[in-house]
């Protein structure tokens, strides 16, 4: 055999190379791509979904906590993971919101994901993940974090508001305390930087406050209305947060609500107060 018919071995080198950057290349590719979760939004919904069908189907069956948080764990992993995707804050849907509550602001640069986590019993544990827009342009994500003993609540609205010093967003959410026992928010937070920080614009009796809410009787309620309940009002005409008068009643011990309520209108500066 003639020595023309052995590959140089310097070809050889370059050719495994390039074989082997190609392979590097794949990996980091594959870990950092959407694509290893779920492809596009469509696929990586499917996966979501079918998480949460594990997450109830887990507190149907037989009760184990430790199984229950460990799927939880994983679940908000993936969601985190799946909404750093650009694409993913505009997406509609459709299936998961079956399974979870998602409220998006008008504007639409920030999103909310509520789950149940099945971990409470009349009490409700829920997790929430936002996902919002920076000034930069760029997506951002928050877990929610609270202490052990905190149920979190439904996000059920968000709304967004212009001021003199930038846009604020009201956070509106419902926690279940038991059987009849609600309590239900309304909290101003503002976009900084890479994360949303509570933002004291309620002027209260007490002074500048960023949050305000109620408890009341869940049975106090006509139960033909839209679930979640959305109690609180916000006026966008007006830019009006309404939060409806709850009275103590001895059939409903932890208050009834009434058709009438008290109004923080905004004045430019902070939300006052009327009459």
């Amino acid at each position: 055999m003639s020595a023309d018919q052995y590959p140089d071995n310097r070809k050889v080198y370059v050719m495994i190379s390039i074989i082997r950057l190609f392979f590097a290349t794949v990996i980091v590719f594959f870990f950092i791509s959407p694509v290893a979760y779920g492809g596009n939004n469509s696929e990586m919904e499917k996966e979501l979904v079918v998480y949460l069908k594990k997450i109830q189907k887990l507190s149907t069956d037989y009760r184990q906590d430790g199984l229950l948080e460990k799927e939880n764990q994983a679940f908000r992993k993936k969601l985190l993971d799946f909404v750093k995707m650009p694409s993913s804050l505009s997406s509609k849907y459709t299936e998961l919101k079956k399974f979870m509550y998602i409220s998006t602001s008008k504007d639409g640069e920030v999103r909310a994901y509520t789950w149940d986590t099945e971990l409470g019993g009349t009490m409700h544990f829920f997790d929430t993940v936002y996902q919002f827009m920076g000034k930069n342009g760029k997506i951002y994500t928050e877990s929610e974090e609270r202490g052990k003993n905190d149920p979190g609540g439904i996000l059920t609205g968000i709304f967004d508001v212009n001021t003199e010093k930038g846009k604020v967003y009201l956070l509106r959410s419902t926690a279940i305390l038991g059987s009849s026992l609600d309590y239900e928010s309304i909290r101003v937070v503002e976009i900084a930087e890479n994360s949303l920080q509570d933002k004291k614009l309620i002027k209260t009796e007490s002074g500048l406050t960023s949050s305000i809410g109620f408890e009341y009787d869940f049975f106090s309620i006509d139960d033909s209305g839209e679930r979640p309940i959305r109690l609180i009002k916000y006026d966008t005409a007006t830019k009006t947060i309404k939060i409806p008068v709850v009275v103590s009643s001895q059939k409903f011990p932890y208050g009834r609500v009434t058709d009438r309520f008290i109004s923080y209108k905004f004045n430019g500066t902070f939300f006052v107060r009327q009459g």
